[in-house]
């Protein structure tokens, strides 16, 4: 009898367990539950980008999907400046954030408020209309119409605000989900001052993503490379041709540098110097070529007039309006 109570003891302890465990597994499977909201960035500069704890995410004024809830880190960068703060995405929420470049901050929408005004009821008391004789009116003569004033005309930019729109950018190169398989890449000139513009893009290599999102080399060499050449003229009548070769190389494995480099080959008139760029942040370089000034950071390449870039400057403008 004694024996027949413990296995009846046993058999009860051992399906506590069993419970026990299934519920601790249960418990763990649900925290495991990935859950998403959206994020939208509003800035007056159109050609801003935005990171999502240092990854880009795509542009200004629109909106980002699937962001992983909880504490992110974002930032909104143009070629010169960044507002960034870490903030709170919750599930199936949008979070809208305005990027101040003026204010250097990156703050929340405010909420509007909607004013609803009060009507005051007004008891209205019917009257009996009294009857008069119809009196005979002449027909009063039509008011003159008045003439519809004329659109505004433009405000045609002085000579020199003209000068710098044409010449201070002599081209800006964008370069989009720098960290996807095929790297999109274009860009914006003036037709007015450059001539003979042309393109070249090669690709090698097979590529794969890890369970971490990390896009590696399968089967190298794993480069994408795009070339351009063009010739500019200045106010002047004075020509020079320049020539760009950028180049990503992706690696087949995590390393010191990173996943990635790439290199920058620019050429003056068949003069030829070149960068590299390493880094995983999306860091602005900068290097004097002639009278030209280029800037290149990860996900952007312009080359400026150095003479014009201080002129803006001596006046309290700002490059990013040109």
């Amino acid at each position: 009898m004694v024996r027949r109570n413990r296995s009846h003891t046993a058999l009860v302890l051992t399906a506590c367990m069993v419970f026990a465990a299934t519920c601790l597994y249960a418990e763990e499977a649900e925290l495991v539950i990935v859950k998403y909201g959206k994020v939208t960035v509003r800035s007056e500069i159109p050609e801003a980008k935005v990171f999502i704890d240092d990854i880009y995410k795509g542009g200004v004024n629109n909106v980002i999907e699937n962001v992983m809830s909880g504490e992110r880190k974002i930032a909104c960068r143009t070629e010169t400046q960044t507002v960034s703060g870490t903030f709170t995405i919750k599930k199936d929420d949008l979070l809208k954030l305005d990027a101040r470049f003026q204010e250097g901050k990156l703050v929340v929408q405010p909420e509007k408020v909607e004013k609803v005004e009060k009507v005051e009821k007004v008891e209205l008391v019917e009257k009996k209309p009294k009857i008069e004789a119809p009196k005979l009116e002449a027909p009063k003569p039509e008011k003159p119409k008045k003439p519809v004033a004329e659109a505004k005309k433009e405000e045609k930019k002085s000579p020199e605000e003209e000068r710098r729109a044409q010449h201070l950018s002599l081209i800006k190169i964008y370069f989009d989900d720098i960290d996807a398989q095929e790297v999109r890449i274009t860009h914006k000139v003036s037709p007015k001052v450059i001539s003979r513009f042309a393109e070249k893009r090669h690709k090698s290599g097979a590529y794969y993503r890890t369970k971490k999102n990390l896009l590696l080399c399968e089967a190298g060499p794993c480069e994408q490379q795009w070339s351009s050449s063009f010739v500019y003229t200045d106010e002047e009548g004075k020509s020079e041709s320049f020539s760009l070769t950028w180049k990503q190389i992706v690696f087949s494995g995590m390393t010191q540098q990173g996943t990635s480099k790439r290199d920058l080959l620019y050429c003056l008139n068949g003069a030829c110097q070149s960068m590299e760029d390493a880094s995983a942040a999306d860091t602005p370089q900068a290097v004097v070529l002639g009278r030209y000034h280029i800037t290149w950071a990860k996900s952007s390449l312009v080359i400026r007039r150095s003479d014009l870039m201080k002129e803006v400057a001596d006046s309290g403008g700002s490059l990013e309006a040109y």
